[in-house]
């Protein structure tokens, strides 16, 4: 997933759930690929920042009894079931699993938007193929 401490966006269609006070990076992660099918991280370029720990921001929204937290993750299992998984070691915290969301037929994404057509590699190999045989054909 993206991390929230800081990350660069394109524009686009997605946006922030109003109802998240935490966890929202999951969230805008798994609304891009829905989206999308795809994110990138990149590493090249590494901010050095305190996380949990410093004042502020979600900090100063996180409860030592995790209820927050919780809640947060409620939401996000709600809208994206399957794909949120407890972390195997820390409390409260959770591993985005995308591939194992279970996603009926309706889509997080607002339906009314046409969603960009997602190419396959299967695709653009027979497209290649097609322009090839035609080139061939014409020559």
């Amino acid at each position: 997933f993206i991390l929230g401490d800081f990350f660069v966006a394109e524009p686009t269609p997605c946006r922030f759930d109003e109802r998240l006070s935490l966890k929202e990076d999951y969230d805008f992660t798994c609304s891009h690929l829905e989206r999308y099918g795809e994110v990138l991280r990149s590493n090249r370029l590494i901010i050095t920042a305190k996380h949990e720990t410093n004042a502020g921001g979600a900090c100063a929204i996180r409860d030592a009894a995790g209820e927050r937290e919780r809640y947060n993750i409620g939401i996000l299992r709600e809208k994206w079931p399957g794909a949120i998984k407890d972390h195997p070691t820390r409390s409260n915290q959770i591993v985005l699993r995308w591939k194992s969301l279970k996603k009926p037929g309706t889509s997080a994404v607002d339906a009314a938007e046409p969603q960009p057509e997602k190419p396959t590699r299967a695709a653009a190999s027979k497209k290649a193929a097609a322009a090839a045989a035609a080139a061939a054909a014409a020559a």
